[in-house]
């Protein structure tokens, strides 16, 4: 997911949030929330702060009320699918995380968060040329002077142009260890309790989350006549023939469910310590989706350089599984942020996300009740948070 997705993530959230109406009996008044302006905010976020006037304050003083934001940054190590033999190694993919949320005077609001994770993107490759090694006319993109290359020149047909990022035509067989992705939303009514003794502050929650999790798989083969190793291609005429056959696989996990959770948080000075945590029950939506592509490349020689007389790609047809599980587990954080002006923190902090079973991951043919774990570090920045 981009910045500009996650944007657009954060103004629908905004939009939900605002079109929520909450009545509150409070001497026979009702409150209407989706008023910005409710909370008569008076802006200054950035106005300087001192660290006495911090300390002079009341834990229940400094809790903020009104309207908050965050944006934080994530880099999640997460495991690998069960049908990877080194199925218990981590790896590493960054995303991001965005919450918007107010708090009332009475010590009651909502919180929505978006966050989402690109990667990690894991693979065994192996960078083999191909049997036209390199198309001098791919690289030359001036008339004025012929000694002039750059790779943008894309002069050639499609099935002749070198491999973008390279100055000769490659393909990378070998196969995908852990390629996935996931999107997370979550709607929560929160509840803030009055200080306890040492100035810590509690604040339930209960709500709402949505979780998509895309697993992809890939094996890809390359065989050609002029492989010395196996296995060789036989080609039906005797002009050189290559082939890349690859075996694609993507899993796709919607999850909806409720959860139930907390955030505890302490102030010391300058510096908030917080601890967020949600368990959540989610039913699951899979579907997976197999297919394999296969790519020949007919050459006129062997030679180097030499032109494409026939190229195609041909995939089978695809073939589609369903299924339901019942997912579970837990999202857990903990963070340090910094004051530094009246209402903008810095923060940094741990995240672990597990998903302790119902996840699809890999083929149509591996299990679907899988585990997802992932941790990692996050630091990011908070507006009256």
């Amino acid at each position: 997911m981009s910045v500009r997705k996650l944007t657009l993530g954060l103004m629908a959230i905004l939009a939900i949030t605002c079109g929520l109406r909450q009545a509150s009996a409070q001497h026979g008044q009702h409150v209407p929330f989706a008023d910005p302006l409710a909370f008569d905010p008076d802006f200054r976020w950035f106005e300087p702060v001192t660290g006495q006037d911090l300390m002079d304050m009341r834990p229940s003083k400094r809790a903020s009320t009104g309207w908050f934001g965050t944006l934080d940054r994530m880099n999640l190590y997460v495991t690998r699918p069960e049908n990877v033999p080194s199925y218990y190694q981590l790896d590493d993919g960054w995303g991001g995380r965005g919450e918007i949320g107010f708090m009332t005077e009475d010590d009651h609001g909502w919180l929505a968060t978006l966050s989402y994770i690109d990667g990690p993107n894991a693979h065994n490759v192996v960078r083999t040329e191909r049997i036209n090694r390199l198309n001098p006319d791919d690289l030359v993109t001036s008339d004025d002077d012929p000694e002039f290359t750059d790779l943008r020149g894309q002069l050639v047909p499609m099935a002749d142009r070198n491999t973008p990022g390279f100055s000769e035509r490659v393909y990378f067989p070998g196969e995908s260890l852990n390629i996935m992705e996931m999107d997370t939303f979550e709607l929560n009514k929160t509840f803030r309790l009055e200080p306890y003794h040492y100035g810590g502050i509690l604040e339930p929650m209960i709500g709402f989350r949505y979780m998509q999790i895309e697993d992809t798989y890939f094996r890809a083969q390359y065989r050609s006549t002029e492989a010395i190793t196996y296995p060789p291609l036989i080609s039906l005429t005797d002009d050189p023939t290559e082939q890349l056959i690859t075996d694609l696989s993507r899993a796709d996990n919607q999850m909806f469910g409720g959860q139930v959770g907390f955030r505890y948080f302490k102030f010391y000075d300058r510096f908030m310590l917080s601890t967020d945590l949600r368990v959540f029950a989610m039913q699951n939506f899979q579907h997976n989706e197999d297919r394999t592509i296969i790519n020949t490349t007919v050459y006129e020689d062997d030679s180097l350089g030499a032109e494409t007389e026939i190229y195609e790609s041909t995939e089978t047809a695809r073939v589609v599984a369903r299924n339901d599980e019942f997912a579970f587990g837990f999202d857990l954080r903990s963070e340090l942020a910094y004051t530094i002006t009246r209402d903008f923190s810095i923060r940094g902090g741990l995240q672990i996300y597990d998903v302790a079973q119902g996840v699809w991951r890999g083929r149509i043919n591996d299990a679907n009740d899988q585990a997802v774990f992932m941790v990692g570090y996050t630091f990011g920045m908070t507006i009256n948070r």
